[in-house]
C-alpha cells in the first residue's frame, strides 16, 4: 500500500507510477483528511510507502501531523516500509521526521527517497519556464525509476543532505511554518472567479467554503499544498500580493 499527499500532482505522479510498477494498492491522504478518516488497513501488504511533498526543508507539516495521529493496521513484521519525499532541491529533515513518526508507532523506515521536481510554491519563488519543468520531469522519471528499482529489491538506503544552519532550523520552526498555517487571511479572490467550487473540493482541510458564488476562507490550518491557488481554472485565486503575475503549475501527467 501506498499513501501519498498532493496538492499539485507531483508527489500523486509519483506515487501512481511506484504503485503501477510494484501493484501496490493507492490510498490519497487528501481525501482522509478531508473525510477526517484516522485508521488504514494494510492487509499484510508487503510494501508500505509514503510519498509526500517537502515544505520549509521538512516533510509536509500537515502530513507529519497527520500521520502522527493515524492508525495503521496489519503490518506485517517483514514489510518493507519506504517514504518519497518530492521537492525543488532538498528535502531538508523530512527523513528524520518521517523516522520520529514511524518509530512512535513501533515500525521502521527501511528506505527514504528524494525525487527533485517542479518547485511551484509561488507566493515566494517564481515558477521555472515550461521547457525547464519538462526537463526537470524528465529527470525526475528517471529517477524515479532508480527508486522503483530499489523498492523491488528491497535496498536499505538513505537521504545524504546537508544540515541546515541553528539559526534557520530556528527561523523555519518559530516563524515560517506558524505563519503559514494561520496565512489564510492571505488568500483573495479577483474578479476572473466564476464560482465553480473546485478550490472547495480541492482543499484537503476543509477551510474552503463558497459564499455567494466566492470563496472564503472559514478557518487558519492551511495545509499550505497551495491546491486552490493552481488549479483554479480562471487563475483568481490569489495569496499575498505577487502570485497575480505569475504562472501556475500542475503535473502534466496526472489528473487532480
Amino acid at each position: 500500500m501506498i499513501l501519498y499527499f498532493s496538492g499539485t500532482g507531483n508527489s500523486k505522479y509519483c506515487a501512481e507510477k511506484i504503485a503501477s510498477e510494484t501493484n501496490s494498492e493507492l490510498c490519497s491522504i487528501n481525501s482522509m483528511m478531508k473525510e477526517q478518516s484516522a485508521e488504514v488497513d494494510v492487509k499484510g501488504s508487503p510494501l508500505l510507502g509514503f510519498v509526500c511533498p517537502t515544505y520549509n526543508f521538512n516533510m509536509a507539516y500537515a502530513v507529519a501531523e497527520f500521520l502522527k495521529n493515524l492508525v495503521i493496521k496489519n503490518v506485517p513484521d517483514s514489510c518493507y516500509i519506504f517514504a518519497v519525499f518530492t521537492c525543488g532541491k532538498s528535502c531538508g529533515t523530512a527523513e528524520k521526521t518521517m523516522r520520529s513518526i514511524l518509530d512512535k508507532k513501533g515500525m521502521e523506515l527501511t528506505a527514504a527517497f528524494k525525487v527533485e521536481m517542479p518547485d511551484n510554491y509561488i507566493p515566494m519563488f517564481p515558477l521555472a519556464e515550461k521547457n525547464e519543468q519538462m526537463r526537470m520531469l524528465e529527470n525526475a522519471d528517471v529517477c524515479l525509476n532508480g527508486v522503483i528499482e530499489s523498492i523491488e529489491s528491497r535496498r536499505h538506503t538513505t537521504i545524504t543532505t546537508k544540515q541546515m544552519p541553528a539559526p534557520m532550523r530556528i527561523l523555519i520552526k518559530r516563524i515560517a511554518v506558524p505563519g503559514q498555517r494561520k496565512a489564510t487571511k492571505n488568500f483573495w479572490v479577483n474578479e476572473n472567479c466564476i464560482g465553480c467550487g473546485l478550490c472547495e473540493t480541492a482543499c484537503p482541510k476543509n477551510l474552503i467554503r463558497l459564499k455567494d458564488g466566492k470563496p472564503i476562507w472559514v478557518k487558519d490550518d492551511c495545509a499550505c499544498c497551495l491546491g486552490c491557488i493552481h488549479r483554479c481554472p480562471k487563475q483568481a485565486i490569489q495569496y499575498g500580493k505577487k502570485t497575480e503575475k505569475t504562472g501556475r503549475y500542475t503535473n502534466p501527467n496526472v489528473t487532480l
